[in-house]
Parts: C-alpha cells; sequence; structure tokens
C-alpha cells in the first residue's frame, strides 16, 4: 500500500508541475503547450533538470539556474498540495473511476485558487471547467442509474421523484443555486459599501461547487467557507473595527458566531431531523455567515489594508474539505 501511495504522490507532484504553468501563463495570457518551460524573468529555456518537482527547487537553492533571480515559492507549493491531495483522494475512494474525478476536481481546485490568491483574479475557462466537470459527471450517474434499473426491471419507471431527485438535477440545482446566492450576497454589497461584496467570479466558482456537490451538500461548503474566511481574517477585522469604533459591524458578528454554535449544538442533539427545518436554518446560517464575511472584506477592502484575503480559496479548500469527508 504504501509502495502505491508513493507513486500516487509522485503523480501528483507532477500534475502539480503542470499545474504551476497553468496558473502562471493563465495570468500571463501565454500559451501553456508553447513555448516549453523557461524563466519567467530571463526567459532562458529550462533544463529537464531545472523541471524536478520540489528537488528542483531545492538544488538550485530556490534561484534560476541562469540569472540566479529568485524563484517564486509558490512552485514547490502547489506541487506539495496537488501531491499531498492525490494521495487523500486516493486513500478515499481507492482505485476507481471516482478518484480520476476527483483528482481532475482537485486540480480544477488548486489552479483557481492560485490565480485567485496570487493576483485575486477568477478565470472563466477554469470555473466553466469545474461545472462543465460537475454536469457530465450528475449525466453519467444519472444514465448508469437508469441503465441499472432498466437492467433489473425491464423498463423504467419515470416518477416525480426521480425526475427531481437524481444526480444530473441535483448538480443543475446545485450550480444555480451556487451562482444566484453568491450573486444575492454580491449585490447586497451595493446597499451597504456602493460596490460588489465578492467579485464574479466567486459566483462562478460557488456555481462550480454546486454543479459538483449538488444543491444539499452546497450548503454545507458555503457555511464551511465562511467559517474558514471568518478565521483567517478574524483578528485582523475585529482589530479595525474596534479601532474604527463600528459596533454594529462586531455586533453583527456576534450574531452570526452564536447563531452557528446554536445550529451546530442543535444538530448535534437531533433537534433538526426535520428536512424543511434543517433546511430553514441552514439557509438562515448561510446567509448571516456570507453576510458576515462580507462586512469583513469590504471593510479590508475600503480601508485599503494589505491583510485582504479573497474569498475564492477559502471556497476552494472547504469543497475539498467536504469532498474528502
Amino acid at each position: 500500500m504504501l509502495v502505491i501511495l508513493f507513486f500516487v504522490f509522485i503523480i501528483g507532484l507532477c500534475i502539480g508541475s503542470f499545474l504551476n504553468v497553468v496558473v502562471l501563463r493563465s495570468l500571463s495570457g501565454e500559451s501553456i503547450v508553447f513555448p516549453p518551460s523557461k524563466c519567467p524573468k530571463c526567459n532562458a529555456r529550462l533544463y529537464w533538470w531545472h523541471n524536478i518537482p520540489v528537488l528542483s527547487y531545492i538544488i538550485l537553492r530556490g534561484k534560476c539556474g541562469f540569472c540566479k533571480e529568485p524563484i517564486s515559492v509558490q512552485y514547490p507549493i502547489v506541487e506539495l498540495l496537488t501531491g499531498i491531495a492525490f494521495v487523500l483522494v486516493f486513500l478515499k475512494f481507492g482505485l476507481s473511476i471516482d478518484t480520476l474525478v476527483a483528482w481532475i476536481i482537485s486540480s480544477l481546485f488548486i489552479v483557481i485558487a492560485a490565480t485567485d490568491w496570487k493576483e485575486k483574479v477568477v478565470f472563466d475557462v477554469h470555473t466553466y471547467a469545474l461545472i462543465g466537470i460537475g454536469l457530465i459527471y450528475g449525466l453519467v450517474i444519472t444514465g448508469l442509474d437508469m441503465f441499472q434499473y432498466y437492467s433489473l426491471m425491464g423498463t423504467l419507471d419515470i416518477t416525480t421523484e426521480w425526475l427531481v431527485g437524481n444526480h444530473l438535477v441535483i448538480s443543475v440545482l446545485g450550480a444555480i443555486e451556487g451562482f444566484v446566492i453568491m450573486e444575492i450576497v454580491a449585490r447586497l454589497g451595493y446597499l451597504f459599501a456602493g460596490s460588489r461584496a465578492f467579485g464574479e467570479g466567486d459566483s462562478f466558482i460557488a456555481a462550480g461547487l454546486g454543479a459538483v456537490f449538488g444543491w444539499k451538500l452546497l450548503l454545507t461548503v458555503l457555511i464551511l467557507s465562511v467559517i474558514i474566511q471568518v478565521i483567517i481574517t478574524l483578528p485582523v477585522f475585529v482589530k479595525k473595527e474596534i479601532e474604527e469604533k463600528n459596533w454594529m459591524t462586531i455586533i453583527s458578528l456576534g450574531v452570526f458566531l452564536v447563531y452557528t454554535g446554536a445550529f451546530y449544538m442543535a444538530k448535534e442533539y437531533g433537534w433538526l431531523n426535520s428536512s424543511t427545518t434543517y433546511i430553514l436554518c441552514a439557509v438562515v446560517l448561510a446567509g448571516l455567515g456570507l453576510l458576515t464575511c462580507r462586512e469583513i472584506l469590504t471593510g479590508l477592502k475600503t480601508s485599503g489594508s494589505k491583510t485582504y484575503l479573497p474569498f475564492g480559496p477559502a471556497m476552494i479548500l472547504a469543497g475539498f474539505v467536504v469532498l474528502l469527508f
């Protein structure tokens, strides 16, 4: 088993090296195929041993082998993250088609998060690919379910429950839900801050996550992403708000945290067994969380703080956690 995991890790490192190319050339507008690998500083064509994942960075001591300019630490970080992600996915799904699909999704996650983190840019081609993978997977699973049912029963019993509950419909509704929720919250920013709370790229990321996970799990992803974002930015935000005496914002943050604790306590004690009650409470929690996160991001944006962090990476991290657990 360890030998298999080692090879999976190596495959992940190699894919991570390619993802670095995708990230950097997406930002520069260059083709991901031509020209061959080169130093972004001096444009010298790299030798094969300059492209060994992680090891080349260590051997070259983080500097170009030609111009001696520093190499971005992004290279080994993306490679290692991809290798680790591939191993975790393999441990979760084993040797299956699900693993291959999850590897593709994880790779898109890393590319989207990297461009958003590095330059606060989300490219349509990456989010469209994520949406497409989610919808295609839903279509395939639905088709296989229909084929299996027909093989067993000799007929197809198309009921209303099946029409609204098959994987493809759940995926389509998830994509729509993700985009609509983020657009509503983003446009609420015009009412409170005079600008969008989130960029349009975040709406397409949410649509991609909805297509992958479906409309039910998407709520969990969005809630978790808000929690992650709040944890990351909370210290800076609270300090700034206290200094500027924005007590209403502090109160809204406190309400969200209290409601979150109450929600999970109620879930733990079985007080939310009703699907309708659970969905309504989850929607309220998601709304409170997204509005609170909007306040954090808007506050950091308007203050010109260099500590402002895009929301996309938090959504991606939440999506990967849900993918595994």
